[in-house]
């Protein structure tokens, strides 16, 4: 029997899924594993490619999906090559590929998913793999409680999930995003289930006032699953967020209630945060309110999501490579030390902080620019003011970041690998052209 194009992607992730657990059983074997999983996760995005707009099984690679997916499967592939080089990896390296696919199969279900069942399951496989990857073997102490703490939050998330579906289906009769009855929202159940659909992603991408757990993960969790974390889980469910929306654009109120919560809290805790970690996990929350604020301009701002979605994914790849070969205790960036030891890496991370302020011309600058010019065109003149003051507020603490070096006397001993310099090396030239590609992406979308 054929297989049905927009299912290749899955498929291919799920099998290679399978057989990465298995590169444990031999030593020599097991130090490919790492490889294995950046060459599926980039013949993914390939697939995803050949499957633009393939409807099917349920799964629609449509132009965001596309997008989005392409992303997911090229940020993998970089996330498993840094982390071969990393010393997390020498303790049950096919494992840890094994569940890293395990979170690309949740991610792209979540973006492409045409109904609720397969956004639940998506969003199961993303979040099941971080109760181990969190306090992975090697880590340290505190791990085990950043793990805790996700495992306690996830599980809410789920179970608010799992509850809107079944509210939903009470209302539409259907587990597909565009039910028979032609709209998601036919009455009270309908939309009752979707304010618990929202409360669960919330809980999932830290969007105030449901943050509070991200600050302490950041700190906590090894910098890789940090790095995996907001830079695929935290993409697909953006991915997810974009799917809800488009199928219910009247009913915007709580999306840009919810970012204007977001981008005050976050930026006003990440301007207290002396700790670099504690610094990223809570400008996340601020990012988080930018995307919300584009899907709740309406049917344009789908499409600016799409755009800082990708842009975000890209920053947070480009900050958290730096910040994994710096000890997990570190509370500044030693910058003296990493010019001169990783000096393509201490470029990478400069530049993706100028990025995630929005520092003209980088990429940053321009996604934000998107979503104000949605929010504007869609009369939310209040929330555009907000969103050009917090975007400004949070060059009081990007800025400082980079020159303010960590407070320690001693100096840090930095992981080291070979192929990390050539991945800094791309990753500027991403972060340097990107911008240039956001003009041709909206025509694409």
């Amino acid at each position: 029997m054929a297989i049905e194009a927009s299912l290749e992607p899955l498929i291919l992730v799920g099998a290679a899924t399978i057989i990465a657990f298995f590169f444990d059983l031999s030593r020599h074997l097991a130090r490919w594993a790492p490889g294995f999983g950046a060459l599926t996760a980039i013949l993914t995005a390939a697939a995803v490619f050949h499957s633009r707009l393939t409807l099917g099984a349920g799964f629609y690679w449509d132009s965001s999906a596309s997008v989005l997916g392409a992303y997911l499967g090229l940020a993998t592939a970089a996330v498993l090559v840094f982390t071969a080089g990393h010393p997390l990896a020498r303790r049950l390296p096919g494992a840890l590929t094994g569940l890293s696919l395990t979170v690309l199969l949740g991610a792209l279900c979540l973006v492409s998913s045409q109904t609720l069942l397969g956004l639940f399951v998506g969003l199961e496989l993303q979040v099941l793999p971080f109760f181990a990857l969190l306090a992975w073997p090697g880590s340290r102490r505190v791990a085990l409680e950043a793990a805790t703490k996700y495992a306690l939050l996830a599980g809410l998330a789920s179970a608010l999930f799992g509850l809107g579906v079944a509210t939903l289906f009470l209302g539409n009769g259907s587990l597909a995003l565009i039910p028979p009855a032609g709209s998601l929202l036919t009455g009270f159940a309908s939309h009752l289930g979707l304010l618990l659909l929202y409360a669960a992603l919330a809980f999932e991408l830290a969007v105030a006032p449901f943050h509070t757990w991200v600050a302490d993960i950041y700190e906590g969790a090894p910098a890789p699953i940090v790095l995996l974390l907001g830079a695929v889980a935290k993409v697909g469910i953006l991915g997810a967020w974009i799917d809800l929306a488009s199928v219910s654009e009247s009913w915007t109120t709580p999306l840009w209630v919810l970012a204007a919560i977001s981008m005050v809290a976050g930026n006003l805790l990440a301007l207290r945060s002396q700790r670099i970690r504690r610094l990223m996990g809570y400008s996340a929350v601020a990012h988080a309110g930018y995307f919300l604020a584009a899907l709740g301009a309406g049917p344009l701002g789908i499409v600016a999501a799409t755009v800082y979605a990708l842009a975000y994914g890209l920053m947070h790849l480009a900050s958290f490579l730096p910040l994994a070969v710096l000890p997990e205790d570190s509370h500044g960036i030693p910058w003296k030390v990493l010019r001169q030891r990783q000096p393509v890496l201490a470029g990478l991370l400069a530049l993706a902080l100028l990025s995630l302020a929005g520092m003209p011309p980088s990429i940053g600058f321009f996604a934000k620019l998107g979503v104000l010019v949605v929010a504007i065109h869609a009369g939310l003149w209040p929330l555009a003011v907000l969103l050009a003051l917090m975007s400004a507020l949070s060059f009081a603490y990007y800025l400082p970041a980079i020159w303010r070096a960590d407070s320690s006397e001693r100096s840090p001993v930095l992981h080291h690998a070979s192929s990390w310099s050539y991945l800094g090396a791309l990753g500027i030239v991403v972060l340097l052209l990107g911008w240039i590609g956001l003009p041709a992406l909206l025509t694409v979308l």
